[in-house]
């Protein structure tokens, strides 16, 4: 049981080691415009950037209002422009802390972290498809197919 314990005060010391050491003070490159998108049957028509933030990282809810579904977050695969400005703008986070945040909400509850793809088409695919699902893209990449399959309730221009 000491080795347990043990063991998780290392994994949580060194997680907390990598936020701080991740934390910085300047904002993302500017100029990027991200719309937040969810399904088109979800009834929820706009949100503000706080309730983004609840949603996104499921601090309020777990599940959607009215439609009982999971809240499932998207996300890109790799560090990009737009994943940056919607954690600094919207989040108030640096990546490393999201990456820390859904670790720790796996570990203390099991909670499923972020879906994760490579494009913005493939994001919007499967926000289609998903009616619990809420991401992000880039503005230009919301293309007349891309608004059959989703609609936006935010948007963040720079």
């Amino acid at each position: 049981m000491k080795n347990i314990k043990n063991i998780t005060i290392a994994i949580l010391a060194l997680v907390v080691s990598v936020s701080l050491y991740s934390f910085r003070l300047v904002p993302p490159p500017a100029g990027v415009s991200i719309v937040v998108i969810v399904n088109k049957d979800n009834p929820v028509a706009s949100l503000t950037a706080g309730e983004v933030k609840l949603y996104w990282m499921r601090k309020i809810k777990t599940r959607w209002p009215n439609i009982n579904k999971n809240i499932r977050p998207v996300d890109h695969k790799t560090k990009c422009s737009e994943q940056e400005t919607f954690y600094w703008k919207v989040l108030g986070m640096t990546s490393d802390e999201v990456e820390t945040y859904f670790v720790t909400k796996q570990y203390q509850n099991a909670q499923k972290p972020q879906d994760k793809f490579a494009s913005d088409r493939e994001i919007v695919d499967f926000v289609g498809e998903e009616v619990g699902a809420i991401g992000f893209i880039n503005a230009a990449n919301l293309t007349p197919e891309a608004k059959s399959k989703v609609k936006v309730v935010f948007t963040l221009s720079n």
